[in-house]
């Protein structure tokens, strides 16, 4: 059994400022097998100006000083932009909506690798 994972459900962004996109990750934590509530947190999907394209989404209330989270939003960027294909601003631009939203099906951060997987099947307890 692990010691700690992160299972991201879904994130919710909209246009704040030109390069900058806000909104709100929900995701739910596993310690020693037991889960907890699900939680939010404030994220910002920042553009860079300087390569065109590049974008990555941060959670400044939880990465600082905590190692897991901000090996989770390293991870969730890749997965988004690698794996996943996204790129928020111009999932906006091109639909013409005032958000975008995404859901993430059956993955979970695993602190020890460092990377999302995918979830194994849920297995009931049988004590």
């Amino acid at each position: 059994m692990d010691y700690f994972k992160i299972y991201p459900q879904a994130v919710y962004l909209y246009p704040e400022a030109d390069g900058l996109l806000s909104g709100l990750l929900h995701y739910q934590l596993e310690q020693y097998g037991c889960f907890y509530k699900s939680r939010t947190c404030n994220v910002q999907v920042i553009k860079e100006k300087s390569e065109a394209g590049k974008w990555s989404i941060v959670a400044p209330e939880f990465e600082a000083g905590n190692s897991s989270f901000v090996g989770f939003m390293q991870a969730l960027n890749y997965y988004m932009i690698g794996v996943l294909g996204l790129d928020p601003f111009e999932a906006i631009e091109a639909s013409h909506k005032r958000s975008v939203n995404v859901h993430f099906n059956d993955v979970l951060f695993d602190v020890e690798s460092r990377q999302i997987v995918k979830a194994p099947p849920h297995q009931p307890n049988l004590a």
